[in-house]
């Protein structure tokens, strides 16, 4: 990729000013992780990409772009249809016909790079909402750290979102799970959260996600889930009604931990699109899950029976 073509793609990740001022560190590292993303990736199927994900998820700050010309750019862009839309209806067909074209590494790096170009448009969009800022703010920080690999800086991003949430455990879990279940990641629909288990968060209660408008959860846990809908399928349908209920039962640090975290969650796609989410391993109780927690660095840890 030439300079100017990167400077032209790298307004493609600029983040809402208020997100970064709020939430510094995983600002930065996600502008390093897109930026790794793009000088490692093929820049014309991503953009490929990038267009057709916003046309997906109705981000009208992105247009233009072209149809797919060949075979591999109408494989790339089908794959990402499936894994922007309904990621658990990826055939072993689609993920076969991605291997064989581009390897695993290849194939494994490329669903990465979907996710990431997929949640950095996701974010832009619900976090300039909810935090009343423009989506044209600058870059969320340095990119020292561009020798680390995709993965690494995908690893890092993650444990700096879970290191500085600042949502209560109880609405932590019930947004993590609804992100589970929308995405179908067995794994993340198998495990608990251990201090929100200690909060109080027990199965009867987990069962209400999926019907949650109709259950009795607290109205903020609703409103919670109301924004996660709105974020993991169509940031568009966020009313404006549904903005202003997340702004009055939430603080600006917790609506950006909110948005924050559920692009942490919804990593669980890229297991999902790729096979990799089997729960088979996990030691589970006779409710069939098992719980987990993270340690001061943001890392999980802790898989075990209640």
């Amino acid at each position: 990729m030439t300079t100017s073509n990167f400077s032209e793609t790298e307004m493609a990740w600029r983040l809402p000013a208020g997100l970064s001022r709020l939430r510094p560190e995983a600002c930065g590292l996600l502008t390093a992780l897109n930026e790794r993303v793009w000088q490692a990736g093929d820049p014309v199927l991503l953009e490929l990409v990038r267009v057709r994900v916003a046309q997906l998820i109705g981000n009208p700050g992105v247009t233009g772009g072209r149809a797919p010309a060949s075979a591999a750019e109408r494989d790339v862009v089908d794959f990402a249809e499936q894994f922007v839309i309904d990621v658990g209806g990826t055939t072993e067909e689609m993920r076969e016909g991605l291997t064989a074209r581009f390897g695993a590494d290849g194939a494994r790096a490329l669903v990465t790079a979907i996710y990431v170009v997929e949640f950095t448009q996701r974010l832009q969009l619900i976090a300039a909402r909810l935090l009343d800022d423009a989506s044209t703010g600058v870059p969320g920080g340095s990119s020292a750290v561009l020798d680390v690999s995709s993965a690494g800086l995908l690893n890092a991003y993650q444990a700096a979102v879970v290191r500085g949430s600042t949502l209560d455990p109880v609405t932590t879990e019930l947004v993590r799970l609804r992100c589970a279940r929308t995405h179908h990641c067995r794994i993340c629909q198998t495990l608990r959260l251990a201090n929100s288990r200690e909060a109080g968060v027990d199965e009867t209660m987990t069962a209400k996600v999926d019907f949650y408008e109709r259950s009795d959860l607290p109205e903020r846990a609703k409103v919670a889930l109301r924004v996660t809908d709105a974020f993991i399928t169509r940031p568009d349908m966020l009313s404006d009604d549904a903005a202003g209920q997340a702004r009055t039962s939430f603080g600006p640090a917790e609506l950006a931990s909110l948005c924050l975290d559920i692009t942490k969650w919804s990593t669980q796609k890229i297991k999902v699109a790729l096979g990799t989410d089997g729960a088979d391993q996990l030691m589970t109780d006779t409710d069939g899950v098992a719980l987990f927690g993270f340690d001061s660095g943001g890392q999980a840890t802790g898989y075990r029976r209640r």
